[in-house]
């Protein structure tokens, strides 16, 4: 069992959300939870819910409650496990007392036990000077929080106490970290940050002396000067104060260039930045579509602080499944952790062609020293460069568009702060370590959410028209983007008539001159990394009336032992292109809208390589274009 408090109050056991909808149940088990294995009072648990105006029969409703929460935790929706399978740790379980209850699970599960002792172990490690290591548990620490304590719980006396107690430890935590960062010499990272916090509390003095700090040591005094004159102001108009002796202490000394403000050096706080970090990360795309679940994996995965070597998560998926969005979304969201900088590259060219090793890592270069604008020539002297730049930084790199292993040699960082995260077409285990996430397509309630989030809610058709829509997108993120983008450019069209073009471009054969879903690209790179086996395969799946092909089928169909067809169709699951089910590793399927596309394809590869090996070059100019994959393809 999982329980957040975190931000919005959530409960998960074995990946089911089991969150308690009722208001009054949500505030029982939010105190029980922040009690845990200690006796909650009935007393407290009264004040909590009516405080000085209980109903007539509050012992009766009390139980109530005590019994429902009960049934939620033993009785969950995906059914729980025997007690054999907990034979090494006890199962949760709320137990009754003389005059209270107890909620009793392992402290781990509480994301704000965790917080509390990832803030102590941080602060032991401020007080021996190992300020790296105490500025990482601080970070993963702060990355906990997904918005303000129980934000959608409606709180009394007693909860609102634990909630400014936890905001109070929050708040030390943010000021031990930023601490921790200036010792580091990020200086130059923190200024935005702390700029904001300052924005947020104009009055508070230790913000604002950090603030002040950064913006010396990054040698912009006069705009040091005016936050102290803006701090002063602030203090005098709301409190009627003025700064403490201690801050106007740090005015003089910035006034005077005192250098008992720069950066103390010793063998534990050292520069970690030799220029000011940069952040390639392309931006946010709007239109994503949460993803809870691969999401919580990929935060937990990068911000695990184990010293193992650089965390590195491969997000895979089919064609359009949005893999780019949720790596760009997630790389963004641990930033913070990675403050030495945000690098990024695609390792292929539009038209799938490998892009030269050499210059991606003069790019690396370039943007991590621009102190040292001489770099090396070979490539080879180029990645032990790379990685002595990278051996003690906390840097975040992400790859896009990697098909093999090899691509990655020499590119990734070496230190152990490190992180990097694959986008690919297949699925790929860079390091034993690694997290592999494969984005499922969504169901029809997602798909629906996505498509009204992106048509701005504008556009309406029939119940039916709407259905239809979403299923010839198959619950593929970029398909519903392509499709509401058309919809947007054609404001005459309905749901209805999108579904007549939809279903004609894709039932034809060959030749199409326009792309419905947005599918042809993801899926002809796909088909490229196949073996000409492969290929063969898919082309036998593509023609499948239900885009389903058995093992048994596939090697009549190839003439080829049973073993070798069914590693033939591991290949396809491989690059995403088919899923074969856990529980019958003997047939695969094929979505159908892949299987439309990719049967296009293939027709049109194959008429294509036919006019070349004829020498019959007589081609549209507007398929000019695929005559250079079926030449590459051959």
């Amino acid at each position: 069992m999982r329980i957040s408090v975190l931000g919005p109050l959530e409960v998960v056991h074995l990946n089911a959300i089991i969150t308690p909808t009722a208001a009054k149940l949500r505030q029982v088990l939010a105190l029980l939870a922040l009690h845990s294995g200690r006796v909650v009072r009935n007393e407290q648990i009264l004040e909590e819910l009516w405080e000085d105006n209980p109903p007539v029969s509050v012992t009766t409703t009390m139980q109530t409650y005590i019994y429902q929460l009960r049934k939620l935790l033993r009785l969950q929706r995906t059914g729980l496990p025997t007690s054999e399978e907990y034979d090494t740790r006890p199962l949760p379980s709320l137990q009754t007392s003389p005059g209270g209850y107890s909620l009793n699970y392992e402290p781990e599960c509480l994301d704000a036990y965790r917080f509390e002792q990832l803030v102590n172990q941080g602060r032991l490690e401020c007080s021996a000077g190992r300020w790296t290591d105490a500025a990482a548990t601080l970070t993963h620490a702060g990355l906990l929080w997904r918005g303000p304590a129980l934000a959608d719980v409606n709180v009394g006396p007693v909860l609102h106490a634990e909630i400014l107690r936890l905001d109070e430890f929050r708040r030390n935590a943010l000021e031990l970290r930023l601490e921790a960062d200036l010792r580091l010499g990020r200086h130059h990272e923190l200024i935005g940050e702390l700029a904001r916090l300052v924005g947020q509390e104009p009055t508070n003095e230790s913000l604002q002396s950090k603030l002040i700090i950064a913006l010396h040591r990054a040698g912009r005094r006069a705009e040091a000067l005016r936050v102290y004159q803006q701090l002063r102001t602030a203090l005098n108009q709301e409190l009627g104060l003025d700064p403490s002796e201690e801050l106007q202490r740090l005015h003089r000394a910035v006034l005077d260039a005192d250098g008992s403000l720069d950066l103390p050096l010793d063998d534990e706080v050292r520069r970690v930045t030799l220029v000011e970090p940069q952040c390639q990360l392309p931006p946010r795309r709007n239109n994503l579509l949460s993803r809870d679940e691969p999401r919580s994996v990929a935060l937990a995965a990068l911000c695990a602080g184990e010293a193992s070597g650089p965390a590195t998560i491969v997000v895979t998926g089919p064609p359009a499944s949005g893999k780019s969005a949720f790596a760009v979304d997630v790389a963004h969201s641990v930033r913070h952790h990675y403050p030495d900088g945000q690098l990024y590259a695609r390792l292929i060219d539009d038209d799938g062609n490998p892009l030269d090793k050499n210059e991606i890592l003069g790019h690396f270069l370039r943007a991590l020293d621009n102190q040292h604008p001489d770099l090396p020539s070979g490539t080879h002297d180029r990645m032990l460069r790379f990685r002595s730049l990278t051996s003690d930084r906390r840097l975040l790199t992400v790859f896009e568009d990697v098909t093999n292993l090899d691509q990655l040699a020499g590119l990734t960082p070496s230190g152990d702060g490190c992180a990097v995260i694959v986008i690919s077409r297949r699925r790929l285990a860079p390091s034993p370590s690694a997290t592999v996430i494969e984005l499922s397509p969504l169901d029809l309630e997602q798909s629906g959410v996505m498509l009204a989030g992106c048509l701005g809610r504008d556009k309406e058709g029939t119940p039916a028209a709407d259905s239809e829509l979403l299923r010839l997108c198959d619950g593929l993120p970029g398909a519903l983007a392509t499709v509401a983008n058309r919809l947007k450019v054609r404001p005459h069209w309905t749901p209805a008539r999108a579904v007549r073009w939809i279903k004609a471009e894709l039932a034809r054969d060959g030749g199409a001159t326009s792309d419905p879903l947005g599918l042809r690209a993801g899926v002809w790179q796909s088909y490229l990394c196949l073996t000409p086996p492969g290929r063969a395969a898919f082309r036998i799946v593509t023609e499948a009336a239900a885009g389903t092909v058995s093992t048994a089928e596939l090697a009549a169909r190839l003439s080829a032992p049973e073993y070798i067809a069914e590693t033939i169709l591991d290949e396809l699951a491989e690059l995403c292109l088919v899923t074969i089910q856990e529980d019958d590793s003997s047939t695969c399927h094929c979505l159908p809208c892949i299987r439309a596309v990719g049967h296009q394809l293939i027709e049109e590869h194959t008429r294509l390589s036919e006019m070349l090996t004829e020498g019959t070059f007589d081609i549209p100019a507007q398929e000019s274009f695929r005559l250079q994959y079926a030449q590459r393809a051959l």
